[in-house]
């Protein structure tokens, strides 16, 4: 695994497939200061995928700019039903406050991933609501197969940490799983920065 994953790092350039993600040259968040979000060519080849839950630009423009750094695939977990800006008003007992408020609470998925055989390592991308990971991040590991992969948590909030987050998704899933700590991502963060811990963070994944 450590071979195939030095292997992706040393070949970023080499990439083969369809365009999966189209460049973006505006963000809009308040958390991070990335300006802009790099295309993302989906291969084949790729043992490493970026799954994550973005209610606005914030956790998106992490994810691609981690997969830019990795040569990694990427999937965007999109509800059936899109959050409003009132749906995510904090402390107004909106669907926010109240799927996170709801243990059994598993808002549905546009479109599921398709085979994850080919991948090594998955990294998972999610904001912060009321302390803890979306529910929609609960009905995903709910549906896939994951088992035997190495996880990779990150997550964005505007002052909340990480706390039990990853923790309360890894119980989703199977023991064949090894899951690494979640990592936060500080405010005002860089694309650059974002890369550097990307890198990292994959080959802890390969150790």
């Amino acid at each position: 695994m450590k071979r195939r994953i030095a292997a992706v790092l040393l070949a970023l350039m080499v990439v083969t497939g369809s365009q999966a993600v189209s460049a973006e040259d505006a963000v809009s968040s308040a958390t991070v200061d990335i300006t802009g979000m790099p295309a993302i060519q989906e291969s084949d080849e790729a043992t490493t995928l970026v799954i994550y839950f973005s209610a606005d630009d914030t956790v998106k423009a992490v994810a691609l700019a981690a997969a830019d750094a990795i040569g990694a695939n990427v999937f965007e977990v999109v509800p059936e039903q899109p959050y409003t800006d009132e749906d995510l008003a904090y402390y107004t007992d909106g669907r926010c406050d109240k799927e996170q408020a709801d243990d059994s609470a598993r808002p549905g998925i546009a479109e599921w991933p398709e085979s994850l055989e080919q991948y090594d390592v998955i990294f998972i991308g999610y904001p912060i609501w009321h302390g803890q990971a979306p529910k929609i991040l609960y009905t995903l590991l709910e549906g896939i197969d994951v088992s035997g992969k190495t996880i990779v948590p990150f997550c964005t909030s505007m002052s909340s940490g990480a706390g039990s987050s990853a923790d309360n998704l890894a119980k989703t899933t199977d023991d064949t799983n090894i899951w690494l700590q979640a990592t936060r991502m500080d405010n005002q963060i860089t694309a650059d920065q974002v890369q550097e811990w990307a890198v990292s963070a994959l080959e802890e994944a390969a150790g």
